[in-house]
């Protein structure tokens, strides 16, 4: 009997922990045979757009914790602010798990179709957060412009100076960087966007409310005046007697 109770005691703190805590990942197979990496206990049970939902009779706790196991298991790449796990079998790139209690409690794995990171580059991820330069609202107030940590210049003068410098001094250090200059003067406005890409050159986009054009200069200069103010300047060729293009111009 003593044994017997043993036994009985083992087998529910067994059960316990497998409820409770993390544990290993195993293969299941979905409706169309296809197999998925999941936690330990795991059933397949449908699909829906961009998602897979599976069942289990463990902790949304130790599925959550499994889960990342199991995502760590595919290729890592990071993209559109996103980190993404590409499964090369499934061609699909998982990007997020969710867990809710219950009995039996839910997993949800969510994915995109492909490599949702094929042919991304470090351009690409520095330039996503400013958005595209032709969705920028250009009826912004200065203020919405500055909330956005954009440098911005109303009539001549830079009203956040700081953001500029603070672009200025990451390319001299080399650092892959990009800026949003949002520019009033008598009441018309414009954006100029500044990136150095990892070639050492300049990618500047303009827009004004007729026209967006993109170019990509060799060089830059922001040298400071005896004003104190700083022609923000690019060049085609690197010939120091090249004539180049003054972008606008910051003055403290």
């Amino acid at each position: 009997m003593k044994n017997t109770g043993k036994r009985f005691l083992l087998g529910i703190v067994i059960v316990v922990l497998m409820y409770f805590m993390p544990f290993i990942t195993i293969q299941v197979k979905d409706a169309s045979n296809r197999s998925w990496r999941v936690p330990f206990g795991t059933q397949y049970k449908n699909e829906e757009e961009g998602k897979l939902i599976f069942t289990s009779y463990r902790s949304a706790y130790s599925l959550g914790k499994d889960a990342d196991n199991a995502f760590h298991m595919y290729e890592e790449n990071k993209c559109y602010g996103k980190t993404f796990y590409y499964d090369d079998t499934n061609d699909v790139s998982l990007y997020q798990h969710e867990e809710y209690g219950g009995f039996p409690s839910t997993l949800v794995y969510s994915y995109e179709k492909g490599d949702a990171c094929y042919g991304w580059e470090l351009d690409d991820e520095i330039a996503w957060p400013y958005g595209k330069i032709e969705e920028v609202d250009l009826n912004l107030t200065p203020e919405e412009a500055m909330e956005k940590e954009w440098i911005v210049i109303q009539d001549g003068k830079t009203l956040n100076p700081g953001a500029y410098n603070d672009f200025s001094r990451m390319i001299k250090q080399g650092v892959y960087c990009y800026s949003r200059a949002y520019i009033i003067d008598k009441g018309e406005t414009k954006i100029i966007d500044i990136q150095l890409l990892e070639d050492g050159k300049f990618l500047v986009k303009k827009r004004d409310k007729d026209t967006s054009v993109e170019e990509t200069y060799v060089r830059f200069t922001d040298g400071e005046l005896e004003d104190g103010s700083k022609p923000v300047t690019v060049y085609k060729i690197q010939d120091k007697n090249a004539e180049g293009e003054i972008l606008y111009i910051v003055k403290q």
